[in-house]
């Protein structure tokens, strides 16, 4: 058994969220909740597939300030590996600066800090080389997209790779990408990112992922949308499952299925940062436990529930027992 069932390799960040009435482009808005925790796309995932119980550790870049201790103990709660994380002198941690309303609206703004100087030197490949799945996504910068670069071609061929395309990853395009891709056994991106790495719609967004080599893209939808007429689907509907909106569509060479979503939110959405990164993960855990790809999208369906009920990317993330649970409970 690998020493690690998962290494992230991405950003790390402090984040500060603020509840707000409306997320607004122009005007003023009260705040009504602030919560300053650690962040960063692939960390987050990280940090939840090990309170879902599975041996994990990262490789990633802080500052010498402060914040990094945060980064550092938030990490520790759960049991994440951090002596691969390097410290960058001179350097302030990343930050992201984060206004979300009750609608699940975003506005997002990144300091890359020391995430921008992660460098071929701070990559220990060998560790990497250790996992069962490398978890990647993305840190602000060139430098370290071409190390990730670098690594992946490193990576031995029976290592699962997850590439997270979230909204710094996708401006950069489908051909700088392209190796990353061609190595990947999963790609999550939501529609709007695929749209922008691709700058083709759907489904030919997702087909071109799997041209490249992508083995299994997975497009998520936020909110949900209406089931299209090129969402074949194989999974199976229950009565009236058809009216319920689509919330994730997954393509592979084992088939294609649209998912409905079901009502695993209860209550109002009090923030729905971090909840793709929840998503992610609950689909991992799934996916490393040897479950069919429908039922990784279930959980991570259900494991993004419980991250709209909280503030903040973490706070609410579920244990392994809560998320089987929920995911019986709704999805039988």
């Amino acid at each position: 058994m690998p020493p690690f069932e998962v290494i992230g390799v991405g950003s790390l960040n402090i984040d500060r969220v603020y509840s707000v009435r409306r997320v607004v482009t122009d005007g003023a808005q009260l705040i009504d909740e602030m919560a300053v925790a650690a962040g960063g796309c692939s960390a987050n995932t990280t940090y939840a597939l090990a309170k879902l119980g599975l041996r994990c550790g990262f490789l990633g870049a802080l500052g010498d300030d402060a914040e990094a201790q945060m980064v550092l103990r938030s990490f520790a709660e759960v049991g994440v590996d951090t002596r691969h994380i390097v410290r960058k002198k001179g350097l302030v941690t990343g930050s992201v600066l984060a206004f979300a309303d009750g609608h699940g609206n975003r506005a997002m703004y990144t300091e890359p800090g020391a995430n921008a100087f992660f460098q071929s030197g701070d990559l220990d490949a060998a560790y990497l080389a250790s996992a069962r799945l490398a978890l990647f996504s993305s840190f602000g910068g060139a430098i370290p997209l071409d190390v990730q670069r670098a690594a992946v071609e490193a990576l031995q061929p029976t290592t699962v790779i997850s590439l997270s395309i979230d909204s710094l990853l996708a401006p950069y395009g489908l051909d700088a990408l392209a190796e990353l891709l061609s190595r990947c056994t999963i790609a999550f991106a939501n529609v709007n990112e695929l749209r922008e790495l691709t700058k083709l719609e759907l489904p030919a967004a997702a087909e071109a992922l799997v041209d490249l080599g992508c083995q299994t893209v997975v497009v998520t939808f936020g909110r949900g949308t209406i089931r299209q007429p090129w969402m074949t689907t194989e999974a199976t509907a229950g009565e009236g499952e058809q009216e319920l909106p689509i919330f994730c569509w997954l393509l592979s060479g084992e088939g294609r299925w649209a998912l409905p979503a079901g009502p695993i939110h209860e209550g109002p959405i009090v923030d729905a940062t971090g909840a793709g990164d929840a998503f992610a993960a609950g689909f991992l855990w799934g996916f490393l436990m040897w479950e069919p790809l429908p039922h990784c999208a279930a959980l991570g369906h259900v494991a993004a529930g419980f991250c709209l009920a909280s503030m903040g990317c973490r706070a609410g993330l579920p244990t392994r027992e809560d998320l089987l649970a929920y995911h019986a409970h709704y999805f039988g």
